[in-house]
């Protein structure tokens, strides 16, 4: 009688194992899964020479056509990216595939797009940050970690295609943060950007 009871436990302790251990298997399966391929179908940015950037992101906004979050010294920002040629004063056309760093635009407290500069976008929620180009050169401006302020800005670089001083005729007043970095996104991510997978 007592083998027989102990037969039935066995047994019964072995199924209660196998179940356990198949749904821990079940679980470690899904797992690697989702570790493999963490981001399948998503488009990403790629630079001149083929080294990915990010991931694309869309944020509240106008004036891009998508943008990254970039990890800059422990900083979250959203830097944006518009198709090349995409704002042409002159109606020429745009580019198929091919990107350039653009927006958010940078402001100044002078009328000549000179000066103190000032970050008055918010997208996201992430470090508020700028794009000014010149030429080909597209700088990121981080915003200080401090409580925004209003500020009254002479002036801001239009986005066009070339870029052009928009003064702000009366001033424009707004909250804004003062910038506490800035980084040469052409130089660590240079041009044309594209989009892939």
């Amino acid at each position: 009688m007592f083998r027989l009871k102990l037969g039935w436990f066995l047994s019964a302790l072995l199924l209660c194992l196998v179940a356990i251990d198949a749904a821990a298997e079940e679980g470690r399966r899904d797992e690697r899964h989702h570790h493999a391929h963490p981001n399948d179908g998503q488009a990403r940015l790629y630079d001149a020479r083929g080294a990915l950037v990010g991931d694309v992101v869309y944020v509240s906004g106008s004036g891009y056509d998508g943008g990254v979050v970039l990890n800059v010294r422990g900083v979250f920002v959203f830097a944006g990216f518009s198709r090349v040629g995409k704002l042409r004063s002159d109606g020429g056309g745009t580019a198929t595939d091919e990107m350039m760093w653009q927006y958010p635009r940078l402001a100044y407290l002078s009328e000549n797009c000179s000066g103190t500069s000032y970050v008055y976008y918010e997208r996201g929620i992430f470090r508020p940050s700028a794009i000014e180009r010149r030429g080909t050169t597209a700088t990121l401006y981080i915003a200080r970690d401090t409580i925004s302020e209003v500020t009254q800005f002479g002036s801001s670089i239009y986005d066009g295609d070339p870029p052009s001083c928009d003064r702000g005729a009366p001033p424009h007043s707004d909250r804004a943060w003062p910038v506490e970095s800035t980084i040469d996104l052409t130089q660590l991510h240079p041009e044309p950007l594209r989009i892939g997978r």
